[in-house]
């Protein structure tokens, strides 16, 4: 996770577009399904980038519902669902 909060300023600076977040998100997911170790990691490493403000609460809402990558979708739209389900709450209250 530290390495994620390092690089997090130089992601910032390349993901200028919802689709380029978009596209980290899918390397992040691909990584992570290579990596068994990195898997459970998923959901924290996408936490950090947004608390980052590398991606945006849009961006992951769009790859949660229909936007993941094939390999291992399931375990990782189950594994981030506590997070969303927190966006979601939070958007609810603005």
């Amino acid at each position: 996770m530290i390495k994620v909060k390092t690089w997090a300023e130089l992601l910032n600076t390349f993901c200028t577009s919802g689709k380029l977040e978009l596209e980290l998100m899918y390397k992040v997911q691909m990584q992570c399904y290579e990596d068994a170790k990195l898997m459970k990691l998923f959901p924290e490493i996408i936490r950090s980038l947004y608390d980052q403000d590398v991606l945006a609460e849009d961006t992951i809402l769009h790859w949660f519902r229909k936007g993941t990558n094939p390999k291992g979708r399931q375990t990782f739209v189950k594994a981030l669902e506590p997070f969303v389900n927190w966006l979601e709450e939070a958007e609810e209250e603005e």
